[in-house]
């Protein structure tokens, strides 16, 4: 069994609500499920490796973080900027895009200080490509189709997103840390081995 850990970001219910039925309809349009294998979240501090001795350090960190960001910025607001297309080595990830402009802004202040966490924890390693942090959520992933056939599903994605009414912004909700296990991932968390057989526990969950 393969275990990885993950730090996450929840969305307000109703927005996940709208994102949830937008993905389940891209899914099942282009038979590709690895994104629904995650339950419905924003990604902080991607698959990273944790030995247990440090889980009570990280469910205390993440706890504190999630004090700090409500006194900093209380449910603060992030702007869905509309579906996009990953152009990288997998080539099918199709998501909805969070990039905020401001680099100050809420999200990337709590992103910086999570892998601030990680990486002063003893026993956490923090993940090789979080380097460059971009918010998004998913909607299909590691779907291996045909470039033609990757911009139709692309084209779709955006008019089920304008069909089922995605809200222009979302609230942050909860900050969750979460322990993720598969054995079909292996060692490598990069290549969508999970897609199989992923299944999560959730270790804490703090109000933001």
């Amino acid at each position: 069994m393969s275990t990885r850990l993950g730090i996450e970001l929840v969305l307000d219910p109703a927005f996940t609500a709208r994102v949830c039925r937008t993905r389940n309809i891209v899914c099942g349009q282009y038979g590709s499920w690895a994104a629904e294998m995650h339950l419905l979240r924003m990604s902080v501090v991607g698959y990273f490796q944790c030995a247990d001795t440090a889980v009570d350090l990280l469910v205390q960190g993440t706890a504190r973080l999630a004090a700090e960001s409500r006194k900093r910025s209380p449910q603060f607001s992030i702007e869905y900027r509309g579906v996009a297309t990953d152009p990288g080595a997998d080539g099918n990830t199709i998501y909805l895009d969070f990039q905020p402009t401001d680099p100050n802004h809420p999200l990337m202040a709590l992103q910086g200080e999570a892998m601030t966490l990680i990486e002063g924890s003893p026993g956490a390693v923090p993940p090789p490509d979080d380097k460059d942090f971009h918010p998004k959520i998913n909607l299909m992933e590691h779907a291996g189709l045909p470039p033609t056939v990757m911009a139709d599903a692309s084209d779709f994605a955006k008019g089920v997103a304008v069909d089922v009414g995605v809200p222009d912004a979302a609230r942050a909700w909860r900050l969750v840390l979460l322990r993720y296990h598969s054995e079909a991932a292996g060692e490598d968390w990069s290549v969508g081995g999970w897609a199989t057989d992923l299944r999560w526990e959730y270790l804490s969950s703090h109000v933001l």
